[in-house]
Parts: structure tokens; sequence; C-alpha cells
């Protein structure tokens, strides 16, 4: 069985499960707390082949990746987890340093056929306690991080899918630029009625 998990219902709900058999569909919570306190014991007390990760995210300025646009992940990785440095590199993360053995440097996503359609990219993503606000805190990222995307729960999701021997794979839609701060409540309606357009489409195709 598949568990599908979103930090929200109104991303869960683009996904129909109707449309793919054998799925349950779970609300993770917002941010890395509450998705290991809430995610964590539904995997381990399941019997899970692949946790499906999806929502919104937002996407650096490098990254090529615009408003609305679909993706599925490729790694993960935490990326305000560590130490800030009063100078250049400017954040030491904590995988880098003698005290980060319980993290790994990123963890792998798959991509599962199902949910392949072409053109859709396929890139790296950072996932952050606190989002990104400022063009210099984004390039910043993106740079130190070789990332495309951020969101406040991937890389927990994927941690938890490698604890309990279960594979992730994530797909999300762009709702802002992770630059200077613009949640315009259109940009996330936009890329959740692409999300679920592009599900539909996928489930179609089978």
């Amino acid at each position: 069985m598949w568990l599908v998990c979103a930090a929200t219902e109104n991303e869960l709900a683009v996904w129909d499960a109707g449309l793919f058999p054998h799925c349950e569909r779970f609300v993770s919570g917002v941010g890395i707390p509450a998705t290991f306190a809430h995610l964590l014991p539904k995997v381990m007390g399941g019997d899970y082949s692949l946790l499906i990760n999806l929502g919104i995210a937002g996407a650096y300025p490098g990254s090529g990746l615009a408003i609305g646009d679909i993706f599925l992940g490729l790694t993960e990785t935490y990326a305000d987890l560590g130490m800030e440095l009063p100078e250049s590199p400017d954040f030491l993360p904590l995988h880098d340093t003698p005290f980060g053995g319980d993290y790994q440097r990123t963890y792998p996503l798959v991509c599962l056929q199902e949910l392949v359609r072409a053109n859709v990219r396929v890139v790296s993503g950072a996932t952050v306690n606190a989002c990104t606000g400022t063009t210099e805190t984004g390039l910043r990222r993106e740079n130190q991080f070789n990332t495309a995307f951020e969101t406040m729960e991937g890389a927990a999701v994927a941690q938890i899918g490698h604890m309990c021997g279960v594979a992730v794979c994530e797909i999300r839609a762009i709702s802002n630029i992770a630059a200077r701060r613009d949640m315009r409540p259109e940009n996330i309606r936009l890329a959740l009625q692409n999300l679920r357009e592009y599900l539909e489409a996928c489930a179609r195709k089978q």
C-alpha cells in the first residue's frame, strides 16, 4: 500500500484516492517537528511499500522553475540545521560537523513511473525551518546545497522513509519564488490546481 502524505488538508486534497488503487492519505502537519511527531508513528505502525509526499514548494531564483510548474524530487537535504558563521559561507550544516552523525548529507528519493510525464523536471530540494524571505538567503541556499526548491517537510519525510526502510517519492508544484517573500493566494491556488490536473493526467495514462 502507498501512503500519500501532505502538510495540510488543502494540499492533500489534490490527490484523488479513487484514481490510484491501494493508497491511504494522511496529513503530516507543517514543519519538521510536526512531520516527525505525526508521520513517523504512522509509518512504523503500518505496512507501506511507498511514501508519496506532495504539496507546494518555493523555487530558488536560479532554478528555472516558475509559478505553477510541476516537478519530482531527486534528493532532499536539511538546509538550515546547523550553525551560522561570521564569514563566508555564512552557514555550516550540521551534517558537516562531528555532531551530525544522525543525518545524511542528502536523502535519495525515487521517481515513481506512474507519476512521470513528458518534460517534468527532476530536481533536488532543501528543507528548512524558516522559509526563505530574501533574495540573499535564497541564493545562498541554492548555491550552497545545489538545490532547486525548498519546503518545510521534504527531508523529514525522506529521513522517516530511510529510517523505516520505505521508499519516498516527492511531487510538488511551485507556489512562490524562494527569494523576496511573496505568497500571493492566487499563486498557491494555481500551484494546487496544476498539481491536481497533473495527477489526474497521470492516472488517465495508466
